[in-house]
């Protein structure tokens, strides 16, 4: 059909088919997209996109490229890259890996690392540089994927990314680690008791950042109360223990830049239910070293549990989210 408009059009004819090949397969990404993306990854037909030649001197920069615009964080300078505007690889900006490395007897030094969720792996990247092996990182989100592949060629990282759901990886995994890594992804959840479940049974050190629900907080800010919906709540149960799940909408453009679950929704847990549930499953010393009540985002807090006995802390950091 394209190929007779064309035909009929004349003059630059190849360069008009070119366009629409284009624009069609932009309008399937996005009908894709918005239908089915928890279903069918890469579900775009990839015989209806072009590709895209790069003709400069391969480097770093021309990696970077093939997700140009689609990068939140910066990378540190000595790649030599111009990406996102973000310093998450900066350890003086982004502090959750330091903090950890100085809590934990040793540091992280020689310890094993599942990473839930990497986005663009800069905490992966921190955790190697201080000797963190192995670390296996699953990132379910396409384009994020794609983006820890380029950040792993850039930097050298030895780090192994797998691209899937990490909660069916979860559900199967045979394999403990002496960390469980779940920076930004527990409040991306439609079962945040399973997860945390989940977790529990393969580590007995968890490190968690993540939002939580205040209602003094939130209702105070008609911006973030305006995505909770009460009505829609849930009590949560697993193993006899009782939580309330506060539904949230995203009501945000799934963009090279997204950040959230496959769902249009999530459920958030209250601080005390966090706590408590790790409590009940055995994590029976958590520190928080952040917690932020200020955030824009909602209140949030950074924090690292451990199943067996006292974990020493050294200097807590008290800089927000």
């Amino acid at each position: 059909m394209l190929e007779a408009l064309v035909g009929r059009v004349g003059g630059n004819a190849n360069r008009l088919l070119r366009i629409l090949r284009i624009a069609r397969a932009k309008m399937v990404r996005k009908l894709t997209t918005t239908l089915g993306r928890s279903l069918r990854p890469f579900s775009v037909r990839l015989a209806d996109t072009e590709p895209v030649y790069c003709q400069a001197l391969p480097t770093n920069q021309t990696i970077a490229d093939v997700m140009k615009g689609g990068w939140c964080s910066r990378f540190p300078d000595e790649y030599a890259v111009e990406a996102g505007r973000l310093a998450h690889f900066d350890p003086t900006v982004e502090q959750r890996v330091t903090w950890v490395h100085d809590a934990l007897p040793g540091g992280v030094r020689g310890l094993s690392v599942l990473e839930l969720g990497p986005f663009e792996a800069y905490n992966t990247w921190q955790l190697e540089r201080l000797g963190a092996h192995p670390i296996v990182a699953i990132e379910a989100n396409n384009l994020n994927y794609i983006k820890c592949l380029l950040v792993k060629e850039i930097t050298g990282l030895q780090a192994r990314f797998l691209y899937g759901d990490f909660v069916r990886y979860l559900e199967q995994c045979q394999e403990r680690f002496d960390i469980v890594w779940a920076s930004g992804v527990l409040y991306h959840q439609v079962e945040p008791l399973r997860l945390l479940a989940l977790v529990a049974e393969i580590t007995d050190t968890v490190f968690l950042h993540t939002h939580y629900y205040d209602h003094e907080v939130i209702s105070s800010h008609p911006h973030q109360s305006a995505l909770f919906v009460p009505a829609r709540n849930v009590i949560g149960m697993h193993d006899g223990y009782r939580a309330t799940l506060h539904y949230r909408s995203y009501r945000a453009s799934r963009n090279a830049v997204f950040s959230g679950g496959a769902e249009g929704f999530s459920y958030w847990m209250e601080q005390e239910d966090i706590l408590g549930f790790l409590h009940a499953l055995g994590f029976t010393r958590s520190e928080v070293f952040i917690d932020d009540k200020t955030n824009p985002n909602g209140p949030g807090m950074c924090l690292l549990a451990h199943r067996n006995g006292n974990l020493p802390m050294s200097h807590p950091c008290r800089s927000p989210l």
